[in-house]
């Protein structure tokens, strides 16, 4: 019986470390582990009640304040809708909180997680308009969650819940890869291929086509632009059906009056025309 015990007692330690080797796993075993960690010794450290800061993090947060009015106006005049629920931003004094509070690898710089906004102090040092993109692109994140729940955006293809985030932004998330980068690469075969649905369990990332973050990010935003550009007001009722919980494909459909599969030949095209058209050293 002791050793039925000690045996029972093994495995349950264990799970955390099993689970942190699949992908699921990871998720599910940072979301409860932020979940778990209270926040109770934030303070609102600056003028603008919507910044929590983790004590230590109050030079970070009075770098944030400034940034995050503009952020707000920003998302809501992109979307067309204000946000659903009051916003809150999260700031950090290490990277380590940062990573545990917001459920994510230490090397991210923000994240949405638990309805808030998470912040990592490594921009403290970057410049303002570099964390502005930031912020910019995880308020995006907040919105759509706000709108349409957790649930929701995993039924969102996973390109366009970056991409969005990194069109809105102007890069926030790209890092260094230009739309120049981007369009070359699509136009020589090494990109994303877009699906029409999403899913929560086991979503087509960076990874699923062998491409860097930023890279990803890129081609993603510049995919969103052209849905934009091609039709904005096709574009803004795409984002109303997604913002009632409409299914993308059902919502990309009726916005532009016809699916994905034969928009996507069309904006190849254009990648092709635009690449002919940029000097050869801009790539």
């Amino acid at each position: 019986m002791r050793k039925r015990w000690l045996a029972l007692l093994l495995a349950v330690a264990a799970l955390p470390v099993a689970a942190a080797f699949t992908p699921v796993g990871k998720m599910t075993f940072y979301g409860a582990r932020a979940w778990l960690s209270s926040k109770a010794h934030f303070t609102q450290c600056t003028p603008d009640p919507r910044i929590w800061c983790e004590p230590g993090a109050e030079a970070f947060g009075a770098a944030v304040a400034p940034l995050l009015p503009g952020a707000i106006v920003h998302d809501e005049r992109a979307f067309g809708m204000a946000y659903t629920l009051p916003v809150r931003v999260n700031v950090y004094a290490s990277d380590e909180s940062f990573a545990r509070y917001g459920a994510v690898a230490p090397i991210a710089a923000g994240v949405v997680v638990l309805g808030d906004v998470h912040l990592a102090p490594k921009m403290l040092d970057w410049p303002a308009d570099r964390t502005a993109a930031i912020l910019t692109h995880e308020l995006a994140h907040l919105h759509l969650v706000q709108r349409i729940g957790h649930a929701g955006i995993g039924r969102l293809p996973n390109w366009f819940w970056e991409g969005l985030p990194t069109y809105l932004s102007g890069g926030g998330g790209a890092g260094d890869v230009t739309r120049a980068n981007a369009v070359f690469a699509f136009v020589h075969g090494r990109h994303m291929v877009p699906e029409d649905g999403g899913s929560l369990l086991a979503p087509k990332q960076a990874g699923s086509y062998r491409l860097a973050p930023g890279m990803y990010y890129r081609q993603a935003a510049v995919l969103v632009e052209w849905l934009d550009r091609k039709d904005p007001v096709a574009f803004q009722r795409l984002l109303a059906a997604l913002g009632k919980g409409a299914p993308f494909a059902e919502a990309l459909s009726a916005a532009y009056g016809r699916p994905l599969a034969a928009l996507w030949p069309e904006f190849q095209q254009a990648m092709q025309r635009e690449l002919l058209n940029t000097p050869n050293d801009s790539a």
